[in-house]
């Protein structure tokens, strides 16, 4: 069957994720269409407006994450109190631009640099308020583990 965009469009978020992760696991350049419809248009894959992770912006979000530049400077923002986050989101913003701030895609960067911090050994405290100009409005912040 030839997808169209209108055809993509009716389906209920469920099959579209379906959909989705069919294609992405055949490899097959049909199924390579369906995905560049169902991204290039924004066609929502969860019923809650979110990306499923294995979506190509929220893979993006954790290999940025995982940037050894990125954790050094996530480390630097936690020892001065701020969320890890407010280190690194700009990384983030510069790679994606408009593809970051919606759905759910903050609170996956959120998640990713957790992550990274917690393989460090810090321990998560509460959520904060991000600075001024961040995407991310809230994040969560860490402490040293005691040794």
């Amino acid at each position: 069957m030839e997808w169209t965009l209108q055809g993509l469009a009716a389906l209920t978020t469920e099959k579209r994720l379906a959909l989705y992760r069919n294609a992405v696991k055949s490899g097959d350049p049909k199924a390579q269409k369906i995905i560049d419809l169902i991204i290039e248009n924004d066609l929502s894959l969860d019923e809650d407006g979110g990306l499923p992770f294995d979506h190509p912006v929220m893979l993006e979000i954790a290999a940025i994450c995982a940037e050894p530049a990125a954790i050094a400077e996530a480390v630097q923002a936690a020892e001065n109190g701020l969320p890890p986050l407010a280190g690194m989101e700009r990384r983030i913003v510069a790679a994606l631009g408009a593809k970051y701030g919606m759905h759910y895609t903050t609170h996956h960067a959120g998640r990713c640099i957790a992550d990274e911090m917690l393989a460090l050994g810090w321990v998560k405290l509460s959520q904060k308020p991000m600075p001024d100009g961040c995407i991310a409005k809230t994040a969560t912040t860490f402490a040293k583990k005691d040794r």
